[in-house]
Order: structure tokens, then C-alpha cells, then sequence
């Protein structure tokens, strides 16, 4: 890749990272209200966008742990799939 075009996409990316932050600084603005969460025998009030963004974070790690979990039982599979194969 020419000199340029590297530049041409640091400077897309810088731009890409600024729009998606000023989007979130956005959208926690508009959701400072305070909302009552109710979790087995706790109660606890936070702000709608931690709520949100913490629920997105639980979201991220579960699929996370499930799309590894997945790969590694794929993996033993390959393993042992070729093993031991009869002649």
C-alpha cells in the first residue's frame, strides 16, 4: 500500500472513531434519565444508557464465551476425528 494511501486510511479511521464517539456522547445524552432496576431481591437505580451499555457488555461476553466454547469442541472434533481411524 502507497505512503498516501496509509495516511488517506489513518485519517478515515480518525474520522469513522470521531463520528462513532460523538454518536455515543449523543446517545448517552439523551438517555440521562434515571430507571429502577428490579434483579432477584435487589433493587437499584442507574442511568438508562449504563444500564444499556452494561446489558450490551453482558450481551458481548456471553457470545464471546459461546463462539470460543464452540470453536474448541470443533477443534477436539477435528482432533479426534482423525485419531484413530481404521485401515
Amino acid at each position: 500500500m502507497s505512503d498516501g494511501m496509509e495516511k488517506f486510511m489513518a485519517n478515515f479511521r480518525l474520522v469513522i472513531a470521531a463520528v462513532l464517539g460523538g454518536m455515543l456522547v449523543l446517545f448517552a445524552l439523551q438517555n440521562l434519565a434515571r430507571v429502577e432496576l428490579t434483579v432477584l431481591l435487589w433493587t437499584f437505580e442507574a442511568r438508562r444508557f449504563v444500564v444499556i451499555a452494561v446489558s450490551f457488555a453482558i450481551g458481548v461476553a456471553v457470545g464471546w464465551l459461546i463462539k470460543a466454547h464452540s470453536e474448541r469442541r470443533r477443534k477436539a472434533d477435528e482432533a479426534g476425528a482423525g485419531a484413530g481411524t481404521p485401515d
